[in-house]
């Protein structure tokens, strides 16, 4: 454990941790934690779901209503099982060869082999069995265990997942956010422990701008930092609108940040984020807001338009049209993380850059690193398959909105299939209007009127397939459809 003091920050030193080197513990094994794999309502139980965690590939289902996690590769060819299907006896069945698998990875079925004194004894072989992996359901989010050892259902009792206790009504309405980021874990959890990066990257939107920003004079580490469980920051205020709060926040290991934003208004904004390391170079962010809103004017406005024109479209669409509102702040974040990563990844380590902290905003950044360097090997990439990325990904990959978000959360799925349905009707509307005014016009004793009816009827559903088609494109790239292929993350 080490030791908490006060004194000045300089450079790489960090604030209130003292720098005698702490005592020795156990080094903080990536695999043997929990972690969140997907708010349960982004699962289809009808068809298993690939999901890459620390750079194994995983498939996940659901069998007689309990949640399987196992290896994704079937043991005959190698290929993958999330590529199957899920029988109505409870089964997993490979796509290649029909092989079965129960929710144990034992196999029970294999098609081509019908003698049962062989069948026992394939059955029964290590060989034809897949590693699982222990689960549970908290809070709306399915967790597993990512260590398949003799010892896993053990060490696993003894941890608990990283979770918000008692949350409150509000909290339990909040719907989960899920996305794949193309960038690393460090890049990512090191950026939601420096709060004051706001007001300067995301000006321009919710109010941030550096004319409100106030220097961060408090931003202390609390009690004690420890490998397993992780360490606490408390902090004030970093512009004009939250002087005066009280916050705190926490990094649960391996993979959770959760903070509460305690206002003078006695009003409670909670932030529960995990940034799970996935795929080489990509991270899966989970991700909940409750951000209670004093009701005002402009509010209730929004709210009345919510109820009076959105809550006529489907609920999907709905929801869809709200998380297309929190892309431009993401690709904000992304590009600059990208840019962080493609810095720290320079070929020669004599010529890479070295950061400089010497602001007490720093802290949040300070502390994570102190705890990677100290206790974890220096991140995922010390005893896991999983390796940070190089900084290499593309425009057309970083601003990528399907891959993200859209093919994983159904409600934005569904919007780009409803859109899709739309598109068509005005595209065929288009098509009948236009014929059936040009045949109308044609015959002298229909007045020129209904002719031109249908013309209009034509061109307005052509500018509604536009439109839809414009609408559509967002939720797939944040790459404009048509102009200049460039992403706007400011208008100044």
């Amino acid at each position: 454990m080490t030791t908490a003091t006060t004194h000045k920050i300089g450079d790489l030193e960090l604030n209130n941790i003292n720098s005698q080197k702490a005592p020795a513990e156990q080094p903080f094994d990536w695999l043997k934690q929990w972690y969140p794999i997907s708010p349960l309502s982004h699962l289809d139980v009808s068809r298993p779901t690939p999901i890459t965690l620390l750079g194994k590939k995983l498939v996940v289902w659901q069998s007689g209503g309990q949640w399987a996690v196992m290896d994704d590769v079937c043991p005959h060819k190698l290929t993958q099982l999330s590529l199957g299907k899920i029988h109505k006896n409870g089964t997993l069945a490979c796509r290649h060869h029909g092989w079965e698998f129960d929710c144990s990875g034992q196999c029970v079925k294999i098609p081509m082999l019908v003698d049962s004194d062989t069948q026992t004894a394939v059955y029964h072989n290590d060989r034809a069995h897949v590693n699982t992996y222990l689960t549970q359901v908290l809070q709306g989010l399915l967790w597993v265990w990512l260590d398949a050892s003799a010892t896993a259902k053990e060490e696993s009792q003894l941890k608990q997942p990283a979770i918000l206790s008692d949350p409150d009504e509000q909290w339990m309405q909040a719907e989960w956010q899920l996305a794949d980021v193309p960038v690393g874990y460090t890049v990512s959890l090191e950026s939601s422990f420096d709060p004051s990066h706001a007001q300067f990257l995301h000006e321009g939107i919710f109010g941030f701008s550096p004319n409100t920003a106030i220097p961060m004079d408090e931003f202390e580490l609390i009690g004690e930092m420890s490998a397993e469980d992780g360490f606490a920051l408390k902090h004030g205020g970093y512009n004009f609108f939250n002087q005066g709060m009280k916050a705190t926040r926490t990094f649960h290991p391996p993979c959770a940040n959760i903070t509460q934003y305690h206002m003078p208004t006695g009003l409670i904004q909670t932030f529960q984020l995990y940034f799970v390391p996935t795929a080489p170079g990509h991270c899966r962010y989970i991700s909940k807001f409750v951000v209670g809103t004093p009701p005002s004017s402009q509010f209730k406005l929004v709210q009345w338009f919510n109820r009076r024109l959105v809550g006529l479209l489907p609920r999907d669409l709905q929801i869809g049209l709200q998380h297309l509102q929190n892309y431009r702040l993401s690709d904000q974040d992304i590009t600059a993380m990208r840019a962080q990563e493609q810095n720290e990844a320079a070929a020669d380590p004599n010529l890479r850059p070295k950061p400089f902290f010497p602001s007490p905003a720093d802290q949040g950044v300070l502390s994570l690193r102190t705890w990677l360097k100290r206790y974890a090997g220096g991140g995922p990439t010390s005893n896991s398959p999983y390796a940070e990325g190089r900084g290499m990904t593309s425009d057309e990959r970083l601003y990528d909105r399907w891959h993200r978000h859209t093919k994983i959360c159904p409600n934005c799925r569904h919007s780009v299939e409803w859109l899709a349905k739309v598109q068509r009707l005005c595209q065929r509307l288009a098509i009948v209007a236009a014929v059936l005014g040009a045949m109308l016009f044609l015959l002298p004793f229909f007045p020129p009127k209904v002719s031109l009816g249908c013309l209009i009827v034509s061109i307005l559903s052509m500018l509604g397939h536009q439109g839809l088609t414009q609408l559509q494109h967002r939720f797939i790239s944040s790459i404009p459809l048509q102009g200049k292929p460039k992403v706007t993350l400011y208008t100044d």
